[in-house]
């Protein structure tokens, strides 16, 4: 080999000897880096073990306590009142209280009559319903009966009595004078008014004239009576003939004592709603600028606490995806962070009280197997492509390792090619 072909192979081998030490040295720095992504995976991994999640107590399954993941539906439902006896409310930081559309909707049109809000609950909430307790089989109309009669003038006598209003002149024969009937103003329960009159004549409305809650269930009880009695055969169908707009008998009523839970449920829940105000959710943007409702809705964007709607899904007014309303999650979320706060209602107080969910006996925070199984998948998977990345790094280093000694081999043996082309050089020219 001559003087320069040595020369420029030894530069050649030199070059990859440092592109070799250089792959080496990257190879190591990933190693490192392979480490630490370890170190943080089982950092991660053992946050995730220690994941909890709440749950709300359901009742007893054979003496032992049943528990549900707790959501909204599951907090409010009025099972657990059936079944534990307790009846929550969930309010913002400002007392407000959370409710679902169709109940927000219910109380809006009812303007402030809880028998127009209580006949507007649909099916899915176990309605409608009517705080009357009379036999609904029975109305002025079709199935007269002197002992309503009777009930309704003293249910009304009650709250006379109770508002000071003079209104108890009798026959002499303990007759009362008064009579009274009840005027619809739309096809829904409640939607109306009673009146009262001497002998029929001079009719005059009844408008509520108290000032305390139980002058106002006097007034909401007697109304209800007058309701489900008087309100038959005032309306028209397509062919103009007369129809019973209310059918009591399908309507859940207090004369079957089975419906009273639910109707001391949202009794309680409307009487919360009237004196502290309430709010729900909307997919419908015009909702929040009505002028009389619109401080109700709270706008359900796209995108809400980072929660994406599926982009197919119709879009509906009431749809709550991504609120506290329907996802566990975000739900769970707001009662940790305060966003949220709960109540339960107190009998002995008569209305809602603070609770939280740390202090309340029928809350308990438990492990998450979901999530700890899915931590422990990811920790898994993770571990193993780092053991893949880990082995393959290994290998290159083997790989370079040898490719550096061979070139080390081959540098050694070209300098003394080249040591020796110039010793003879020497000693020619010498």
């Amino acid at each position: 080999m001559g003087m320069a072909a040595s020369q420029a192979r030894l530069l050649s081998i030199t070059a990859r000897m440092s592109d070799n030490e250089q792959s080496g040295q990257q190879l190591s720095y990933a190693k490192e880096r392979l480490a630490d992504k370890t170190d943080q995976v089982t950092k991660e991994y053992n946050e995730a073990l220690k994941a909890t999640k709440l749950q709300i107590m359901t009742g007893y399954s054979d003496g032992a306590a049943s528990y549900t993941d707790i959501s909204f539906k599951a907090l409010v439902s009025p099972q657990v009142v059936s079944s534990l006896g307790r009846q929550y409310c969930v309010t913002d930081k400002k007392g407000r209280v959370l409710v679902q559309p169709e109940v927000a909707d219910a109380f809006i049109k009812a303007k402030g009559s809880l028998n127009a809000f209580l006949g507007r609950l649909g099916v899915e909430q176990g309605g409608p319903f009517s705080v009357s307790d009379v036999d609904p089989a029975k109305n002025a109309k079709d199935n007269p009966d002197d002992k309503i009669v009777e009930k309704i003038h003293e249910a009304w006598d009650k709250y006379f009595h109770s508002v000071g209003i003079d209104k108890f002149g009798t026959n002499g024969d303990n007759s009362h004078l008064w009579q009274f009937a009840y005027l619809e103003t739309g096809d829904n329960i409640g939607e109306g008014y009673a009146t009262i009159s001497v002998n029929g004549e001079g009719a005059e409305v009844l408008n509520f004239a108290g000032t305390n809650q139980e002058q106002l269930e006097l007034y909401n009880y007697a109304m209800a009576l007058t309701e489900s009695y008087y309100s038959v055969g005032d309306g028209k169908d397509s062919e103009n003939k007369p129809f019973d707009k209310h059918d009591f008998t399908t309507i859940q009523t207090q004369y079957d004592k089975g419906n009273s839970s639910m109707m001391n449920y949202y009794t309680n829940l409307y009487n919360k709603m009237l004196t502290s105000g309430f709010y729900s959710y909307t997919n419908t943007p015009a909702d929040t600028q009505d002028p009389e409702s619109g401080e109700h809705w709270v706008y359900n964007t796209d995108l809400y606490k980072g929660i994406n709607l599926d982009p197919n899904k119709e879009i509906r007014k009431g749809a709550t995806d991504g609120t506290p309303l329907t996802d566990s999650n975000t739900f769970e979320q707001f009662l940790r962070n305060g966003e949220l706060l709960l109540e339960t209602f107190s009998k002995s107080e008569g209305k809602f009280v603070s609770t939280s969910i740390s202090e309340d006996t029928c809350v308990q925070e438990v492990e998450d197997d979901t999530k700890i199984a899915i931590a422990q998948a990811d920790y898994e998977n993770d571990l193993a492509q780092i053991q893949r990345l880990d082995s393959r790094y290994d290998l290159q280093m083997k790989q370079l390792d040898t490719e550096h000694n061979t070139l080390q081999t081959e540098y050694e043996s070209v300098k003394n090619v080249i040591s020796k082309n110039v010793e003879n050089s020497f000693k020619t020219f010498g």
